[in-house]
């Protein structure tokens, strides 16, 4: 089964935020977005989910895993069948209002103290339309293609995983990215939860 914990890390990069986390992904190349429209085939009906404050598309027969959250972060994911991929949002609050290329360094350095490893395959992209950055990363058990997207003192990773060390479901993880570029991030005020506060979380990034 594919675990959360992972992911999390970057919830503690945000507190160094200050550090020069902007320097080494200053200058992003551009994402250039396919002109083909994205299939629904095998996506539920899009779904607001108060808790990570998006609208969700969950893969049909996916099921969910308990929610994670605190009051740094909220974290919900799905399973496929076989267990060996996730679709996953997490929402959490920024200190500041910054681009997602800005805490992209940090949360790649805490991802690589939590599992030892934070290897990104290929060169992250900034994509606007999101707002925010398209990368992927090898981090110990885990293969993640994250959307990581910063909108005024919010931020959110929306992300499809596979295990690194089990052959990948290709049909699986085709329905898991196109969950998550069916995702709309932010709901209408009236829907939105509080905005996550931001503080050095304490507990162990595995709760």
């Amino acid at each position: 089964m594919l675990h959360t914990r992972t992911i999390l890390a970057c919830l503690t990069a945000l507190s160094v935020l200050g550090m020069g986390c902007q320097s080494k992904y200053s200058n992003l190349p551009k994402y250039q977005a396919s002109l083909q429209p994205l299939s629904i085939d095998g996506l539920s009906e899009p779904q607001a989910d108060p808790a990570v404050d998006a609208m969700v598309v969950v893969p049909a027969g996916w099921k969910p895993e308990p929610f994670k959250g605190s009051d740094q972060h909220a974290h919900q994911v799905w399973l496929s069948p076989t267990g060996k991929t996730a679709y996953g949002v997490i929402h959490f609050g920024l200190p500041l209002p910054v681009p997602a290329r800005w805490i992209l360094n940090s949360f790649l350095s805490e991802m690589k103290k939590s599992e030892g490893e934070a290897t990104v395959i290929g060169q992250p992209m900034e994509d606007d339309a999101l707002p925010g950055v398209r990368f992927t990363v090898e981090c110990g058990d885990y293969k993640m293609r994250i959307n990581l997207i910063c909108k005024g003192f919010r931020g959110w990773a929306v992300y499809a995983g596979t295990l690194r060390a089990q052959p990948e479901a290709p049909a699986e993880l085709e329905l898991a990215e196109r969950a998550r570029e069916k995702t709309k991030v932010g709901l209408p005020q009236a829907a939105a939860p509080p905005t996550p506060s931001f503080t050095r979380p304490t507990a162990s990034i595995a709760e």
